[in-house]
């Protein structure tokens, strides 16, 4: 995430579906709703690698998570993986994949993964990885 400029722009690069080009409105209600505020200057997302289309509204959580950590609301968390989609007064709505997202992050090394409640034991199921379900 990178804040730049003065506007209130929100871009996300990186071929962004429908859903996560919608997620905008979705981040910026539930950062509000939330009690977190939301940047004054424009916010710019680069979803890696440019070259893998991104699908889904399973990127709100991480995405709002860099937003707040830029905004120095939240710290930096290695070995961590969020996924989730975000409804308007920033409560957690299930996702799609939950057990593919969970073996594929525990083939890559990641420890721990954060998703809605809904997938928890889903997601579960995967071995090689905890996951909490928020």
């Amino acid at each position: 995430m990178y804040p730049s400029g003065t506007s209130r722009d929100f871009v996300t690069v990186g071929m962004p579906d429908a859903a996560v080009k919608e997620s905008r409105e979705r981040i910026k209600s539930a950062l509000l709703n939330s009690g977190f505020g939301y940047p004054s200057k424009s916010v710019t997302i680069n979803l890696a690698p440019a070259n893998v289309r991104k699908e889904g509204a399973g990127f709100d959580l991480p995405m709002a998570t860099a937003i707040l950590g830029a905004m120095g609301a939240v710290g930096h968390a290695d070995d961590y993986m969020l996924v989730g989609e975000l409804s308007l007064d920033g409560s957690l709505r299930p996702i799609r994949g939950a057990l593919s997202i969970a073996v594929c992050a525990a083939r890559r090394g990641i420890r721990n993964l954060l998703v809605p409640a809904d997938n928890a034991a889903e997601a579960a199921v995967a071995e090689g990885i905890q996951v909490f379900g928020l």
